[in-house]
């Protein structure tokens, strides 16, 4: 009878032993994973630099959150919203600062209209720089914002030489200054249509 309590004390020491060690620091150490986070909030089209990242632990970050491996190629970027101090950063939270818009990059998103131009690449993709010619003559050069098909949903490529496309393009929108637009808008005015190239 002794024994048979005592193993049963021991038992019960045992499972609150292991459940304050889950509790005080396996649950952190063993479920939780390193995600990367900002150490303030931020607003749209602010610079990334590496001041402002930090690492939290978070249990069950999910498949799309940045983690502490990610944190060299946020360097650089630009956010392309406001984001909130402490929360877990996605892929979609930031942008090339080529292709920020709006606020006070002095940059907006130009559709191109189908009867504007002659032809463009269907290889075409977002974040291409991409020139606009009328004749032989360059008129100006564009970072392209978007890509989509007849649905407008983004057309990107199913492989990493471009060969295969999710569908084919048929609009265009490039990131431009005032003047750019403009200019592009006053000659199309005119009948005149553009060739985009890009190498």
């Amino acid at each position: 009878m002794m024994k048979q309590k005592a193993a049963g004390i021991l038992l019960i020491v045992i499972s609150l032993g292991a459940l304050g060690f889950w509790e005080f620091w396996g649950r952190e150490n063993l479920a939780y994973e390193q995600v990367i986070v900002l150490r303030q909030n931020i607003p749209e089209n602010t610079e990334i630099v590496r001041s402002l990242l930090e690492v939290k632990r978070v249990e069950n970050p999910g498949d799309q959150v940045l983690m502490e491996k990610d944190a060299a190629a946020l360097i650089g970027m630009e956010s392309a919203q406001f984001i909130p101090a402490g929360t877990p950063l996605h892929r979609e939270f930031f942008q090339d600062p080529s292709l920020a818009t709006g606020g006070n990059t002095g940059q907006y998103i130009l559709s191109i209209p189908a009867e504007w131009l002659i032809s463009f690449p269907q290889t075409l993709r977002r974040g291409d720089e991409v020139s606009f010619y009328y004749g032989e003559k360059q008129v100006t050069s564009a970072r392209v914002a978007h890509v989509r098909d007849s649905s407008n949903q983004e057309v990107v490529s199913a492989d990493d030489a471009r060969l295969q496309a999710t569908a084919p393009a048929s609009q265009l929108e490039v990131v431009v200054t005032e003047a750019e637009a403009v200019k592009l808008a006053a000659m199309a005015e005119k009948g005149k249509r553009f060739m985009v190239l890009y190498s």
